[in-house]
């Protein structure tokens, strides 16, 4: 369940390999083909700005939707503490990303 927070769009650098956590959903898109989104623990200092408080039962994680050209968006959510990311299938993903995710990147995964 995501906490009721707006999400924040993230580019991915067009070098990957300069970003290592960039390389690493590089990574684990090429390793898991056909999926579009994945759940993960944001790296330390991974955001320019600090998060703040995910509320009380949550934490932050990072929502990665690859788009159809390749490139991927990372979006900060707040989600319960109990979700595990590994169990993360793409349509709840796909919903989660739906609900907080700003209107740019909405249109960008449409693209």
């Amino acid at each position: 369940m995501a906490n009721n927070l707006t999400g924040k769009l993230v580019a991915t650098p067009a070098q990957p390999h300069a970003d290592p956590v960039a390389a690493a959903d590089l990574a684990w898109f090429t390793a898991h083909e056909g999926r579009r989104f994945r759940l993960r623990d944001p790296a330390p200092l991974e955001f320019k700005d600090p998060l703040g408080d995910p509320g009380d039962g949550f934490s932050w994680r990072v929502l990665v939707a690859k788009l159809a050209d390749g490139r991927r968006l990372r979006l900060p959510v707040s989600l319960a503490w109990d979700l595990h990311n590994d169990h993360a299938k793409d349509q709840h993903l796909r919903m989660i990303f739906d609900q907080v995710a700003p209107e740019k990147a909405k249109a960008l995964l449409k693209t």
